[in-house]
């Protein structure tokens, strides 16, 4: 396809440059640079349909292929910044995280019903997760015994359910997001896999009256 936009361009461009020289150039010559435009208008529109037929068919399968390539690099760029989430809790701190993070930066009325929407199925799928999980540890702490292999398995897929929900969510950001703003997600990444997201205290710790004297 770009051999033919190529052709066209430079045919188009020498017509463009012999134009001033219409009038000196011979019609076997000028008919052989202008190629179809030198025949009748019904002929010309008969010779140019096929052509218009084949670039309109080639710019649909580039933009095909385009809208598909972006769709991989969405999901290849998602799964890599999901890698290394193990648990629920991760998860669910850094999507809520991000939630907000895109809600203050899309206020849009059409992006934030998206952006919610997509939100509401990532929480689904994370209570959907939590309670496979939360039943086979309840089955297992009565049993006294280790997962069975099938339970591994729907606990995996379960936690594998809510990460592709997740990714609805991260593609989203990649589609209407900035590249600049990729050190502030790793930020909120980093937050959410981090242990001080779970055992840092809410309120940092009371001083007592007399420690400013201790101090001195």
């Amino acid at each position: 396809m770009l051999l033919v936009l190529a052709l066209m361009g430079a045919v188009a461009a020498g017509a463009v440059m012999l134009l001033p020289h219409a009038a000196s150039i011979p019609p076997v010559i000028a008919g052989a640079a202008t190629g179809a435009t030198a025949l009748p208008r019904r002929k010309q529109d008969e010779t140019a349909q096929p052509y218009v037929k084949f670039m309109t068919l080639g710019i649909a399968l580039a933009r095909e292929r385009l809208v598909q390539r972006m769709h991989l690099d969405a999901c290849t760029w998602s799964d890599g910044f999901l890698h290394g989430m193990e648990t629920s809790a991760q998860l669910r701190v850094f999507v809520h995280d991000l939630k907000l993070y895109l809600l203050e930066r899309h206020p849009l009325a059409a992006e934030t019903k998206t952006i919610n929407a997509i939100y509401s199925d990532v929480e689904k799928a994370m209570d959907a997760a939590l309670d496979v999980q939360t039943r086979i540890d309840e089955a297992c702490r009565q049993a006294e015994r280790e997962p069975t292999d099938d339970e591994l398995i729907a606990r995996r897929q379960a936690f594998g359910t809510a990460l592709a929900q997740c990714g609805h969510l991260l593609r989203f950001t990649y589609v209407y997001g900035r590249r600049s703003e990729n050190e502030e997600l790793r930020a909120l990444r980093a937050k959410a896999t981090s242990n001080d997201a779970f055992h840092h205290p809410v309120l940092p710790p009371q001083r007592r009256w007399f420690d400013r004297w201790l101090t001195r």
